[in-house]
């Protein structure tokens, strides 16, 4: 007996057994716990899927427009997305975002709450908790988990393929949120401010190329067709103050390669000129352009010889030295004596229209000038000349202007440079964001903001560091140039 008692004593098979049943709850609790969370991690992935959506369609209404901000609650509401949650407690076949979940913003640095829908700038969305009931969590005393999810989307407009340039606002006092379509066939003289004075209206200056402040990258960028890889949107960089050569690059586009260093572009097709080169400038077919370039004629009738070529000038008593916005009357008459002899009165005279353009007269060839207007535009005439030199309607001048003495001559063609441009906007248009100099003034290497993106046709070539433009209207995705050079994106920020 006593040997049987030892023996039982000593016998230790079977005991890991209660270790096993005491881990065994263990377990089930951990698996348990897992599968809750699981549920969980599901249902937040569900609801943030849901709430990014929303804010992203949210965000497509964002332009700035009456009504925008209507339209994006009503958009991220399910107007224009649904999106299922089905772990929740209760299940919703398109997740509800309240009003009361929704705010709109300026801007996201200071959160500043928005005050029309002007700047309704972003869409932020706080989704009220959802609960998840828990089906073990009773081991951990725990019934319900609350899930939460937060985005904010934005919409932004830039302008791509465009050269580095910023045009302060010419009429900042009156009308700070410059819209060019008000000014549609106003010329625009654009100068750099001189020494250590400040950026003004009528005034221009550089933007950083993709986020550098080199000359080198910013005088090929004014000239250059695409102009380096770089968009300029809400918000952009300035670089105020003198570029050298940049005035010489910027005149590729007129077939002007004789300055600052620019004759060795003359194969480059990047460099390609405009397919219309006429500027009033004599040049000998064996040259390049000429070094010295003449500011524009302001003048009705201009001075100088009746039958010597002209290009097209600035508005009546404009001055082609200091910045600023013209009357939108030119001295269309002289020009067309000059250039096109055989019609007496272009504000009477009633243009073909090439196959397969909308509109008719000189509507046909771009957005006509607005109160005052008492001609066609710079820029309807130059697609009319460029109409001709593509034989799509009679021709009423040569492809070149010879002056009184028949040896020089003011070519329409491509004299120096003859390579074909790449794909993008016409060489003499072009794209460029308006900034108030005086409400924010842009100093070197600093960010300020863009109130609107103004489309432009180049007049003349760039001299003395002045810019002659005139007017074509804003940049829109449809607009002349902006159908080109304007792209819309809408971003998840959070």
């Amino acid at each position: 007996m006593q040997r049987r008692r030892m023996r039982f004593l000593r016998d230790d098979s079977g005991a890991i057994a209660p270790l096993i049943a005491v881990a065994l709850g263990g377990i089930l609790a951990i698996g348990a716990l897992a599968w809750d969370l699981s549920r969980g991690f599901a249902l937040r992935s569900e609801i943030e899927a849901a709430v990014d959506a929303a804010a992203l369609a949210g965000a497509t209404q964002l332009d700035g427009t009456t009504g925008a901000v209507a339209r994006a609650t009503a958009a991220a509401q399910g107007a224009l997305v649904q999106n299922a949650q089905r772990l929740a407690g209760v299940a919703e076949a398109n997740v509800t975002v309240a009003n009361a979940d929704i705010s709109f913003l300026q801007d996201l640095t200071t959160r500043t709450a928005y005050t029309a829908d002007s700047d309704a700038n972003f869409i932020q969305i706080n989704l009220a908790p959802r609960s998840l009931g828990l089906t073990f969590g009773a081991f951990a005393r725990v019934t319900s988990l609350s899930v939460r999810a937060h985005a904010v989307a934005g919409y932004g407009a830039a302008i791509c393929k465009v050269p580095p340039l910023a045009v302060c606002n010419p009429l900042e006092a009156s009308e700070p949120n410059f819209d060019a379509d008000n000014h549609v066939g106003q010329s625009l003289v654009l100068t750099v401010p001189a020494g250590n004075q400040n950026p003004a209206p009528g005034f221009y200056g550089f933007l950083t190329v993709n986020g550098s402040s080199s000359g080198n990258l910013i005088k090929e960028a004014m000239g250059r067709n695409p102009p380096l890889a770089e968009c300029y949107g809400k918000n952009v960089e300035a670089r105020f103050g003198n570029v050298t050569s940049a005035d010489a690059y910027f005149n590729t586009r007129f077939d002007i390669f004789g300055q600052g260093g620019t004759n060795g572009l003359t194969g480059d097709p990047a460099y390609a000129p405009s397919q219309n080169t006429i500027v009033g400038i004599k040049a000998n077919a064996n040259t390049c352009g000429p070094n010295n370039v003449p500011e524009p004629t302001n003048q009705c009738p201009p001075a100088g010889n009746a039958t010597s070529p002209m290009g097209l000038p600035v508005d009546n008593g404009q001055s082609a030295s200091a910045g600023g916005i013209g009357s939108g009357v030119w001295c269309a008459s002289a020009y067309f004596a000059r250039n096109h002899s055989s019609i007496a009165n272009p504000s009477t005279y009633t243009p073909q229209v090439p196959s397969g353009a909308t509109g008719s007269g000189w509507a046909a060839y771009g957005p006509s000038g607005g109160a005052g207007a008492t001609s066609p535009t710079r820029f309807q005439v130059y697609n009319w000349e460029l109409a001709q030199l593509n034989n799509q309607i009679t021709r009423t001048f040569s492809a070149s202007q010879a002056d009184t003495t028949g040896n020089d001559k003011d070519f329409a063609t491509a004299q120096c440079n003859k390579t074909t441009p790449p794909a993008g906007p016409d060489r003499r248009t072009i794209s460029a964001v308006v900034i108030n100099c005086v409400a924010n003034p842009p100093r070197p290497n600093t960010t300020v903001p863009v109130i609107s993106y103004i489309d432009l046709f180049l007049i003349a070539p760039a001299a003395n560091q002045a810019i002659y433009g005139e007017i074509i209207g804003a940049t829109t995705d449809t607009s002349a140039v902006g159908k080109e050079t304007k792209l819309y994106s809408v971003r998840l920020y959070e």
